[in-house]
């Protein structure tokens, strides 16, 4: 019976705690393009996610703003060595 009850406790904390860690809900995500296209905005993301790495850092928008980051140092390197 206990085993039961702990799994049917699991089940309702899986299903209550389901799109707690969404923290761009209602937001669009900026893609990577978007943010190459952006440089100021993509600035800021940076910004912001460095000063919170631990609640931001996994954001959509973040992970998207270090891969535009990257994209556009190699960028700006292949045109240095132009």
């Amino acid at each position: 019976m206990n085993t039961r009850l702990a799994i049917a406790f699991l089940t309702v904390a899986a299903a209550a705690l389901t799109g707690c860690n969404d923290a761009n809900e209602g937001q669009q995500v900026k893609t990577v393009g978007w943010f190459l296209d952006h440089r100021d905005e993509l600035a800021e993301a940076l910004k912001e996610c460095r000063n919170n790495p631990g609640e931001r850092g996994k954001r959509p928008d973040c992970i998207n703003a270090n891969e535009a980051r990257k994209k556009a140092f190699v960028k700006e390197m292949k045109d240095a060595l132009k």
